[in-house]
């Protein structure tokens, strides 16, 4: 009887024993995997801050050397160079799901001092239109003439300057801008595989259906902003009371209060310093949707729509407060109405 009893009680004991013993392996195995997703990160990081200076002092050399450019040849050196800020603004955007906050904010503020220091060599050097006035003349009224027309030429020769650099910067510009009440829409042959910029809307709608690079959308109000599956990374800042239907590989929100999202992201999805926004999945449909997800790259399976971090909660037991998820009842059916 007694052996029963100890036999009973050594069963259970060994029970507990390898329950336990499994428990510390699996907490084992979460504490490699998040040391090794850490690695990872800071790995990812370091390589962000490699690349990232090494981009900055190319572009600081480019605009040292700018002087020994010929006139002839500076309008496509100054094209060139706005590009390579640009494409350093794309690198950051991309990179910032595993950068902290302040080295995300550091990155950006080495750009805008690039982007100024770009901006004051095509002032510096952009030559100025001239006249000719052929023979000296003489006389009261012809001396008033000539000074009449030295003074346009300052004045034409700064609007030169400004055309310029407008020039480049509308040329490296694809989207929509510094617009009110309209319907804008861009094709899928328009959007493959470029970066879509959308600044500056209030009421308006974007329809942008095709296979965009990137989204950077900054300053929207009141705005319906519909596009198709995007390869890479969308960037969305200073929004208020807007709707977006986009599908991404990663996604940053900035400063941006009174908006919904309907989203397909299989990567990172992070706001900073916003409130009231929330969150439903990705939902649009149009005959050519598979074809542009194709494109994309991005695994339809995967959809992390509803798990959105906030650099600005840093309490891990409870939700953010600074958004939440559409109800379904709530959420919209038809946007292509």
């Amino acid at each position: 009887m007694n052996t029963s009893v100890d036999s009973g009680t050594q069963a259970q004991i060994l029970e507990r024993m390898k329950k336990r013993t499994e428990e510390i392996a699996q907490r084992a195995e979460v504490r490699r995997q998040e040391k090794q997703g850490q690695a990872a990160m800071s790995e990812n990081a370091d390589y962000f801050q490699e690349t990232f200076q090494n981009m900055k002092d190319d572009i600081e050399r480019k605009i040292d050397d700018a002087g020994n450019i010929k006139k002839a040849q500076l309008l496509d050196y100054f094209d060139e160079l706005v590009k390579d800020v640009q494409q350093m603004q794309e690198f950051l955007n991309e990179s910032s799901m595993f950068l902290a906050s302040f080295q995300v904010k550091k990155a950006q503020e080495h750009i805008k001092t690039l982007n100024n220091l770009v901006h004051s060599k095509i002032d510096e050097l952009q030559p100025k239109k001239k006249f000719g006035f052929g023979r000296k003349k003489t006389g009261g009224e012809k001396s008033t003439k000539a000074k009449e027309l030295k003074k346009n030429d300052g004045v034409d020769g700064c609007s030169k300057e400004k055309n310029t650099l407008d020039e480049i910067i509308e040329k490296q510009f694809f989207g929509f801008k510094d617009q009110s009440n309209q319907t804008l829409t861009k094709s899928a042959e328009e959007l493959d595989n470029r970066q879509l910029n959308i600044h500056n809307l209030d009421n308006c709608k974007v329809i942008a259906l095709g296979n965009p690079s990137t989204l950077q959308i900054a300053s929207l109000r009141n705005c319906t902003v519909i596009v198709g599956p995007t390869s890479r990374s969308a960037f969305i800042k200073d929004c208020i009371n807007c709707k977006f239907m986009i599908a991404c590989q990663q996604l940053r929100i900035h400063n941006t209060k009174n908006t919904q999202f309907y989203l397909h992201v299989t990567g990172a999805a992070i706001i900073e310093n916003c409130h009231d926004v929330q969150f439903a999945p990705y939902t649009i449909k149009y005959p050519e949707l598979k074809e542009h997800y194709c494109k994309s790259g991005l695994d339809l399976k995967t959809n992390y729509w509803d798990k959105i971090e906030d650099f600005h909660w840093l309490n891990e037991n409870e939700k953010s407060p600074n958004w939440s998820v559409i109800p379904e009842k709530e959420r919209i059916d038809n946007w292509l109405k």
